[in-house]
């Protein structure tokens, strides 16, 4: 079985239309993207045109050339920092504290990696987040309020990828070993925590992990969900040969100019129950999943002191 994505996206984005009509007037997203990372710049393109599709206005603040991002809106209120060079850590912070405060601002995302002179401030810069307002929820006080039982929520990649296991009715964890490769903090810790949430057991492996060990573990496990960034790291060789397994591939990269994936998807298709090909698995559903999380935010508004 072929584990596609794409129509359930569709239905996403109807079911997030709708939402967004109860969204107060005025309100939008913040999108801060420093730096002119060529990747980055497609993806905050299509998170811009996706809030915009669905009737979120999408604003992004950062140091690039403003045609690239045209916004569709006037923000009267916001225009000054729309034109502000963010050339500064001091900067950045009093844009994040007036977005904090600013009611028609429903989510803040900081697109990442950031550039190399703003590295050294990621953990600053996303802790100065509010946790109300950070759906992409890097800052981390959702996600452990999310494993406290507190609040359902999940940062965007591993809410698709859970999203697209529940829609085939894959998602009952109890009893089952899933293998996690890759531990980034955006899709392999939370991913790996959520599942131990659902009862799996769960092998997690990151790069120092010895490669015969990854194998092992995956050979033995019901799911493979593969998140290294490692174009065709698991062939044949991570299987079973009982083919039940499931294989979640999360990973969007190229080779030879064609979308690739971690997974060798031909040498394992035949040999497994269910696997997300790469393009058309996880990767539509992980922006419908990102603007999900406003909403998820917006329920917990006013009921949890923690969260202001």
């Amino acid at each position: 079985m072929i584990l596609e994505g794409k129509a359930l996206s569709e239905q996403m984005k109807i079911d997030l239309s709708i939402k967004a009509r109860h969204l107060p007037t005025g309100s939008y997203i913040a999108i801060l993207f420093f730096g002119d990372n060529g990747g980055s710049k497609i993806y905050v393109q299509r998170k811009q045109a996706y809030g915009e599709e669905i009737g979120i206005p999408v604003a992004v603040f950062g140091q690039y050339k403003k045609a690239e991002f045209p916004i569709a809106h006037t923000f009267d209120d916001i225009s000054i920092y729309l034109q502000q060079q963010y050339d500064s850590i001091f900067k950045i912070r009093d844009l994040i504290n007036f977005l904090n405060f600013d009611k028609d601002c429903v989510g803040i995302i900081v697109q990442l990696p950031l550039p190399p002179e703003l590295k050294q401030y990621e953990s600053e810069i996303l802790s100065a987040i509010s946790p109300l307002k950070d759906i992409d929820g890097l800052s981390g006080v959702a996600s452990w309020l999310s494993q406290c039982w507190v609040i359902d929520f999940l940062p965007a990649t591993p809410k698709a990828i859970l999203t697209l296991l529940n829609h085939y009715k894959l998602d009952n964890f109890k009893g089952k070993t899933i293998a996690i490769l890759g531990q980034s903090n955006i899709v392999g810790k939370p991913l790996a925590l959520a599942c131990i949430q659902r009862w799996a057991t769960v092998y997690s492996c990151n790069i120092d992990t010895p490669q015969a060990q990854i194998k092992s573990q995956c050979q033995q496990a019901d799911y493979i969900i593969a998140c290294t960034g490692h174009v065709h790291l698991v062939d044949e060789s991570y299987i079973w040969a009982n083919k039940n397994q499931i294989i979640v591939d999360v990973w969007y990269g190229h080779i030879n100019g064609k979308a690739a994936g971690d997974v060798q998807t031909d040498k394992i298709a035949d040999k497994v129950a269910a696997y997300s090909p790469v393009p058309g698995g996880v990767g539509p559903l992980t922006i419908a999943s990102l603007f999900d999380n406003i909403f998820v935010l917006q329920s917990v508004k006013g009921r949890l002191p923690v969260l202001k």
